[in-house]
């Protein structure tokens, strides 16, 4: 056996059990220790820099390391500039929501480089880094959103709506209603960009979760607060197309070499009046 399905059989366990909470709970507090010299060395380079709590940054991407906060917040901010300018087919955007903002590693760096003339919209299921981001980020909308949907927002109301990383916290039925809410949200011809976990990650299953990836085509891991982060769902590319963005065109599939993480990103877009 090989350590990633060691690994993987250990975080059963730990899932089973319920320990997975305490044994996150110390992984971050190795990850505090492990960063410190380079965090402190961080904020000497950026001393104007606002930064987010460590455990808001831990709790959205398992690392309070603000040099990949900042550095990939805007490599991902000129990436989704990009994909909106290729996609939109019509300029820059009226309006753009990133649900599932976190503590605004991406949605912060936007108005820099895609213009703020652009209304900018984040939401996220963590009250309290909502209320960091309001606080701290300005520019920005931001907003509380439930585990179920809807948001407050007017449907067509959205040239481009981006969510990393979120689908993949949600069970199936959660899921589904989101997307059927991100549908609403956006205006006809308006672009959806989601990241998801794919075949990259078929290797990190374990046996039976392969049976029910290739056959149902979506694998959840509970047993921990649906939404946070070790709440972890795996999408088959063919769930994908035939089911979650059943109601879009979809315009790009990218498996690699995609700034924002090393899930699989879909580009679609809703098409109709």
């Amino acid at each position: 056996m090989n350590i990633k399905s060691k690994f993987q059989y250990a975080q059963q366990f730990f899932r089973k059990t319920h320990l997975l909470n305490f044994v996150e709970y110390i992984d971050y507090l190795f990850s505090v220790v492990g960063s410190f010299k380079r965090n402190s060395s961080f904020v000497k380079r950026h001393p104007d820099f606002t930064l987010p709590p460590r455990h808001l940054a831990y709790d959205a991407y398992s690392a309070p390391d603000w040099e990949f906060y900042k550095e990939s917040g805007e490599e991902s901010a000129v990436y989704l500039r990009d994909v909106m300018l290729q996609y939109s087919g019509s300029g820059p955007a009226d309006s753009v929501l990133e649900w599932g903002c976190g503590p605004g590693r991406i949605i912060r760096h936007l108005p820099e480089f895609c213009g703020e003339t652009t209304a900018y919209f984040g939401t996220d299921y963590n009250g309290e880094t909502i209320k960091w981001c309001s606080s701290n980020i300005s520019g920005i909308n931001f907003s509380v959103n439930n585990l179920n949907p809807p948001l407050s927002f007017a449907s067509g109301n959205f040239d481009f709506i981006y969510a990393i990383s979120v689908f993949t916290h949600l069970s199936e039925p959660v899921g589904l209603k989101w997307i059927e809410e991100l549908h609403r949200l956006l205006k006809p011809n308006g672009v959806l960009l989601i990241t998801l976990k794919g075949d990259n990650y078929h290797d990190r299953l374990l046996p039976d979760e392969k049976v029910t990836y290739d056959s149902a085509g979506i694998v959840v891991r509970g047993n921990v607060t649906e939404g946070k982060k070790m709440f972890a769902t795996f999408h088959n590319p063919k769930y994908v197309r035939e089911k979650l963005l059943s109601k879009f065109q979809i315009l790009n599939h990218i498996t690699e070499h995609s700034p924002l993480s090393e899930q699989d990103t879909w580009i679609a877009k809703k098409t109709g009046l």
